[in-house]
């Protein structure tokens, strides 16, 4: 069985029935990822996590400034989601068990362009 269409089917039985939903942890981001034939990388549903993390912090920016403190990169450069997602699963064996999106925001903090190295 191929992995999308599973995908898709989860997806729609998740908006059709109220459930509670835990938070996607990096062992499960990874485990989707190595289920996929094919750069995962340009996987729509890591693509569209990674999106919405991104989204995310975007808002905490706006009511917060905490980009203006991590983000010095050209934007085109650094939010690069192929990328994020590569570097969320260079490191994914240190958060194997914790929620996905702190990798994003380690990116973010680490890849930022701000700090000197």
């Amino acid at each position: 069985m191929r992995l999308f269409p599973l995908v898709l089917v989860v997806l729609l039985f998740a908006t059709l029935a109220p459930v509670q939903s835990h938070a996607l942890t990096m062992g499960e981001f990874s485990s989707v990822c190595e289920s996929y034939k094919g750069d995962c990388t340009r996987l729509p549903f890591l693509q569209a996590y990674v999106g919405g993390a991104l989204d995310l912090v975007a808002m905490l920016d706006e009511e917060t400034d905490y980009l203006e403190t991590i983000y010095c990169r050209a934007p085109t450069e650094f939010f690069d989601v192929p990328d994020i997602i590569d570097y969320m699963l260079a490191n994914k064996e240190a958060y194997r068990d914790r929620n996905a999106m702190l990798l994003v925001i380690r990116y973010l903090e680490e890849m930022g362009g701000c700090t000197a190295e």
